[in-house]
C-alpha cells in the first residue's frame, strides 16, 4: 500500500455512507494538505442503485456485490456501513480481511458480538480494524482510550450514549408528555431503529458499553455481561417526581472494574440536576472516564448524525493511511479471570412508584414487605387516583439491590398493585 494514497470502497449508502462521500469530496484537498494523504474513493455498493439519495453517485464505480468489492485488488480499505442485516456485514468483513484489506466500520452490534474474532484475524493478516464511528458518533472516544489515556489505570466510565433515548426523555421532561406520545414522534422523525428495542430497550447502549469496557479495562469483550434495562416503563409522573427532589432521569451506561470485579450496566437512573451528565439534551452524548492519573475527565458531543459520524469514519481512514493505527485491544486480556458482577451486591438508594388498590391496609402490607427485606424508607407520599387507585411514591435509604428485588417480587405476589412497580436507582455522580 502506498503510504500517501489509500483506495477506499464504501459499502452502504445510507445517512452515514452518504455523509462519508460528501466529506471525502469536500475535504479531499484539505486532508492532503494537512497530512500528505490522498483518500481516493474507487468503488461503492448498496442494496439499491436507483434509490434517491442526497448525493450524486454517478462519478463512482458501482459494484453490486459487496463480496466482490471485498475481493477487489484495487481496494485498500473497506468502509462497512450496512449494519447487521442478514449476516452480510459479517461475511464482508471476514472476506475483506482475508483478502488483506483494512476495515473501517460503524457496526457496534456486530463488533460487540464478534469483535474479538475479527481482530484476531486482522492481526493474522496484518491489516487494521477501526471503528471510531461505532460509539458516540463524533466524539473520538476510541482514540482517547487507545492513545490519550493509555498511561492511566481506568476504574470507571459512565455516560449517556444513546441519542434516541435521551431525545425521548428530554422531550418528556421539557413538554410534559407521556412516553408513548414522544416515542411516536421520535419514530416519525426517523430517530428510532427499525427494531425499536435496540434503542428504547437499552441494547444499542449495551453494545457500545461492551466495546468501551474492553478498551478501558483491557478485559475480554463481554456483551452478555451487560445488565440491560430500557426506558419504556418510565412515565411523565416519574420524571416530574424526580424533578421535585432535585434529579433528572437518564438512560445511563456504566462500567466499573475494581479488584478484578467487572460491572457493566445500562439502565435508567436518577441523576442530580447539577451533574454534567444530567445537562445533556436531545441526541447529545456524554462520557465520563475516571483514571488514576487524571481523575475524572468528560467528553461530550453529537452522538449521531451524518456529519459527526462521517467525520469519525474519515479520521479512521487517515489513521490507517498514515500507519498510525494500532490494535484496538478487542481481544482483551486472555488471562483475565475476574468475575462479572450483575450489580446485585452494590448498595444504592432507589426511587419507587407503586399504583395500588386503594383499600385499607394496603400500604401497611407493602411497607411490611420492604421492612422484612431490610429496606428503610427515606421519603414517601400518596397521591389518589380515580377508580379506587392510589399512587405511592417513595425513596429508600441505601440498600442492596438483591434485597429490593426480593421485596418487589414479594409485593407483586400480594396482588395489591394495579401494575408492575417501578424502581429506579439513584446514582450519585
Amino acid at each position: 500500500m502506498n503510504k500517501s494514497k489509500l483506495n477506499v470502497a464504501i459499502i452502504g449508502l445510507g445517512t452515514v455512507g452518504s455523509g462519508v462521500i460528501k466529506l471525502l469530496k469536500r475535504q479531499k484537498n484539505n486532508i492532503k494538505n494537512r497530512t500528505g494523504i490522498e483518500l481516493e474513493l474507487v468503488a461503492i455498493s448498496a442494496k439499491n442503485k436507483r434509490k434517491k439519495r442526497s448525493i450524486d453517485i454517478s462519478p463512482y464505480r458501482w459494484i453490486a456485490s459487496p463480496i466482490t468489492i471485498a475481493r477487489d485488488p484495487d481496494v485498500d480499505v473497506i468502509v462497512e456501513l450496512i449494519g447487521d442485516m442478514d449476516n452480510t456485514a459479517r461475511k464482508v468483513i471476514k472476506e475483506a480481511i482475508n483478502n488483506g484489506k483494512h476495515i473501517v466500520t460503524a457496526n457496534k452490534s456486530l463488533l460487540a458480538k464478534e469483535g474479538s474474532s475479527f481482530e484476531e484475524l486482522a492481526k493474522k493478516k496484518s491489516v487494521f480494524l477501526r471503528y471510531e464511528a461505532a460509539v458516540a458518533g463524533g466524539i473520538p472516544i476510541i482514540k482517547v482510550l487507545q492513545d490519550s489515556l493509555i498511561v492511566n489505570k481506568i476504574s470507571k466510565l459512565y455516560g449517556v450514549i444513546n441519542g434516541t433515548c435521551n431525545f425521548i426523555l428530554t422531550k418528556m421532561e421539557a413538554e410534559g408528555r407521556e412516553y408513548t406520545d414522544v416515542f411516536s414522534e421520535a419514530q416519525q422523525l426517523g430517530y428510532v431503529e427499525s427494531d425499536p428495542r435496540l434503542d428504547i430497550g437499552g441494547i444499542d447502549s449495551a453494545h457500545k458499553l461492551a466495546l468501551l469496557s474492553c478498551l478501558a479495562f483491557g478485559t475480554s469483550l463481554d456483551l452478555k455481561g451487560v445488565k440491560t434495562e430500557g426506558i419504556d416503563h418510565i412515565s411523565i409522573e416519574d420524571i416530574d417526581e424526580a424533578h421535585l427532589i432535585g434529579y433528572k432521569i437518564k438512560l445511563l451506561a456504566t462500567a466499573e472494574y475494581q479488584k478484578k470485579l467487572l460491572r457493566q450496566e445500562v439502565s435508567p437512573k436518577l441523576i442530580r440536576k447539577d451533574s454534567p451528565i444530567a445537562q445533556v439534551n436531545g441526541s447529545t452524548n456524554i462520557i465520563a472516564i475516571e483514571g488514576e492519573e487524571i481523575g475524572t475527565t468528560i467528553f461530550s458531543g453529537p452522538g449521531a448524525g451524518m456529519g459527526p459520524t462521517a467525520s469519525s469514519v474519515v479520521s479512521d481512514l487517515v489513521a490507517i493511511a498514515s500507519r498510525k493505527s494500532k490494535s484496538t485491544f478487542l481481544n482483551g486480556d486472555k488471562n483475565f479471570s475476574g468475575k462479572r458482577d450483575k450489580t446485585l451486591t452494590k448498595e444504592s438508594s432507589f426511587y419507587l412508584r407503586f399504583v395500588l388498590k386503594d383499600k385499607p391496609g394496603v400500604i401497611a402490607r407493602l411497607s411490611g414487605k420492604l421492612g422484612s427485606c431490610g429496606i428503610s424508607i427515606n421519603q414517601m407520599k400518596q397521591k389518589p387516583l380515580p377508580k379506587q387507585k392510589a399512587t405511592l411514591i417513595m425513596t429508600t435509604h441505601k440498600t442492596v439491590r438483591k434485597n429490593l428485588e426480593k421485596a418487589l417480587n414479594d409485593i407483586r405476589r400480594l396482588k395489591i398493585c394495579e401494575q408492575r412497580p417501578v424502581s429506579i436507582e439513584i446514582e450519585e455522580i
